[in-house]
């Protein structure tokens, strides 16, 4: 038995949660947060002892996640296998949370600074209104060209400063990211666009996609979305788009399993009903 213990010194959680009923990821004074509720239950199953959670990154509240991932150092006893602690973690966890996977990693890996890059979907509904994806989408109250959105997309993929499109940038020391691919792509009503990239800053994605709904709504061109990024001023964006239809998809650890992601239909993730 301690062989066995001693080869599980860290484990990692890919979670997804329905983001309506929390105030993001990372414990908050006053709001309820998935981190907490999931280090709340790990520390049932090990005996009430402490656990900390390392996530992969924070998520702004009522954004939702397909996979999080986030680490911790497994105490010594009782020893729980990494099946079963998925089960039990489901079984107590409330259905806006499920843990998807559970698996060994290094004792000295970080969920956060290991990171190869995430990839991020925005879904935008383009068809009639729908009450079983409101809080899962974003229905704009205007025609988009997906054509233009996808032309005006090169201007910010790249290693950018990307002040135009964060929120409280005084707040950020560096605002230079790398995206590295923003692709689109159509599931019947619901447009997805899925952004991959290094990292990205408070808003960032939420920033991108309502300039695109912009493009697209044909009220800034390509040009102008380009030159908007070179102001480095937030001011000069457009409006920024909802938080519901913003998605966590994937964390990488790999850069081939990166460059090779694309994404599937998105029924295909918990809580995602397009």
């Amino acid at each position: 038995m301690d062989k066995l213990e001693n080869n599980f010194k860290r484990l990692l959680l890919e979670i997804s949660f329905d983001g309506r009923s929390y105030g993001g990821w990372q414990i908050q004074p006053d709001n309820p947060t998935v981190q907490k509720l999931v280090q709340d239950t790990l520390a049932k199953l090990y005996s009430g002892q402490d656990i900390k959670l390392t996530g992969s990154s924070r998520t702004d509240a009522g954004v939702h996640a397909a996979g999080f991932a986030a680490s911790f150092a497994v105490p010594a006893r009782p020893y729980i296998l990494p099946d079963k602690l998925k089960k039990a973690l489901n079984g107590l966890l409330p259905d806006s949370i499920a843990v998807r996977t559970v698996k060994e990693v290094p004792a000295d890996f970080h969920a956060r600074f290991d990171t190869a890059g995430k990839a991020y979907t925005y879904v935008i509904n383009l068809g009639d209104k729908n009450p079983f994806s409101t809080h899962y989408s974003w229905r704009p109250h205007r025609k988009l060209d997906i054509e233009r959105m996808r032309e005006a997309a090169p201007h910010l993929i790249g290693t950018h400063d990307f002040s135009s499109f964060v929120v409280n940038r005084d707040e950020i020391d560096e605002a230079v990211r790398t995206i590295y691919n923003i692709d689109f792509q159509v599931f019947g009503q619901y447009l997805c666009i899925t952004f991959t990239g290094d990292g990205f800053l408070y808003k960032m994605i939420r920033c991108l996609a309502g300039a695109l709904e912009a493009v697209g709504a044909g009220k800034i061109s390509g040009a102008e979305l380009k030159t908007i990024l070179e102001h480095k001023d937030r001011r000069k964006a457009p409006d920024t788009a909802p938080p519901y239809g913003l998605f966590l998809v994937k964390v990488f650890y790999d850069e081939q399993e990166m460059a090779d992601f694309k994404l599937e239909n998105i029924r295909s993730y918990r809580n995602v009903p397009c």
